[in-house]
């Protein structure tokens, strides 16, 4: 049998959330094993990972502000594009809400960059930390609690202890799956349609939320001077979109989002996944604990679970630096349940308004048509319902403001 090694904590999971509270505990002294399953090349940006794809992604203004806190702000602003205006509209309606930085006295709303670029930029400082092992490619096939440590068994053999374990795998996680039942999971027969796209005009650091007949449409300004689309649409639809040559595709998606972007003139490869909102009803466990994706997989009509994950690994690796600092037990049931009370009132009101979001904006019937199209007409018209919608946005929904 294969000696056990010994650590503080183990993070499952190497993505982007696991890399982000693998560099927040970097500096803390404690000993951390990341169990990775998927390989990582040395220079990640030539061979990326495979979790860190080009889809782009909207950093909350919050996200940004703790990226900043790790010593990330340079690489931050060379890799990434600010969102300095959003505008929501809703398809053959005139109601619609501009968000501006301006408004909230910040020089971006949160900033658009490449799943590949942020995972790079997270993953290059604790690569070869002194007090971080990476086990990669490896996974974990079975686990033991003990009343003062957790033991985990690795598909390769090795076997290592710690006082906690947090899962960050992401969705579908198998090892989440090992603590405790199944998640739940609401189909909402829609997958989302991720590509860059192109426009004959620029974008000036504006996104875009569009609810159309065939679903949300979301607009990312970024780097190339292009957009990263986001499109959810049915799932019966996403075979004829799938097949169809790039002029009809683009063809299909000017109707949908009209000309406020200007012409849409390319698109790069389309890719496609599933949407579903999957959360567990517990996501703590003794000696353990599942963050980001792996606990609260979400629609991405309103941008904020990613962000969410963000705050999950921010929110624990603070924690654990107090505890560490006290010399306490990183694994103890008061810690843990201090995590679950500090995130509960953010993981539930992001849960539920984007669930109610998707809910709403699918339906097609007039009386809510006509609502939404009120409702945005509303917002515009009234700043402190449109300075609370940006906050949100910003990811301060049930935090404190924007300093």
């Amino acid at each position: 049998m294969a000696k056990t090694q010994k650590y503080d904590l183990i993070i499952a999971g190497g993505g982007t959330v696991g890399c982000l509270l693998a560099l927040s505990l970097a500096t803390s002294g404690l000993k951390i094993a990341v169990v990775e399953a998927r390989a990582y090349a040395r220079d990640p940006l030539q061979s990326p990972h495979p979790g860190f794809d080009s889809r782009s992604i909207a950093l909350s203004h919050q996200s940004a502000s703790y990226l900043n806190h790790l010593g990330l702000q340079t690489k931050l602003q060379h890799n990434s594009t600010p969102i300095k205006q959003i505008k929501v509209s809703d398809q053959g309606h005139t109601g619609q809400c501009l968000l501006d930085h301006r408004q909230q006295g910040v020089g971006a709303l949160g900033y658009v960059i490449s799943q590949q670029q942020l995972g790079t930029m997270l993953y290059e400082p604790v690569k070869d930390s002194p007090d971080i092992k990476w086990h990669c490619p490896d996974s974990i096939a079975g686990l033991r609690q003990h009343q003062q440590h957790i033991e985990v068994s690795l598909t390769s053999g090795g076997q290592l202890s710690a006082q906690l374990l947090i899962v960050a795998e992401g969705g579908k996680s198998a090892t989440a799956n090992m603590l405790g039942p199944e998640p739940q999971i609401d189909d909402y027969r829609q997958v989302a349609i991720v590509a860059n796209v192109q426009t004959d005009q620029p974008h000036e650091s504006r996104a875009y939320e569009r609810f159309t007949a065939q679903g949300p449409l979301a607009l990312l300004p970024n780097r190339d001077k292009g957009f990263g689309l986001v499109w959810s649409v049915a799932v019966e639809r996403l075979g004829q979109l799938e097949q169809m040559a790039d002029a009809a595709f683009l063809q299909q998606l000017q109707q949908a989002f009209g000309y406020s972007a200007g012409r849409f003139c390319g698109v790069g490869r389309r890719d496609s996944y599933p949407l579903a909102l999957v959360r567990l009803d517990r996501t703590i466990a003794h000696r353990a604990v599942v963050i980001g994706n792996a606990a609260h997989t979400l629609h991405p009509i309103a941008g904020q679970g990613f962000n969410l994950g963000l705050r999950d690994a921010e929110c624990l690796a603070n924690l654990l630096l107090q505890a560490n600092k006290q010399n306490a037990d990183l694994g103890e049931p008061t810690l843990l349940q201090a995590y679950g009370r500090q995130r509960e009132q953010d993981q539930q009101q992001v849960i539920n308004r984007t669930d109610a979001l998707v809910r709403f904006f699918s339906n097609r019937h007039w009386p809510l048509t006509m609502g939404r199209n009120l409702g945005l007409g509303l917002l515009d018209m009234c700043p402190p319902l449109r300075f609370r919608l940006a906050q949100s946005a910003m990811g301060y929904g049930g935090r404190n403001g924007a300093d």
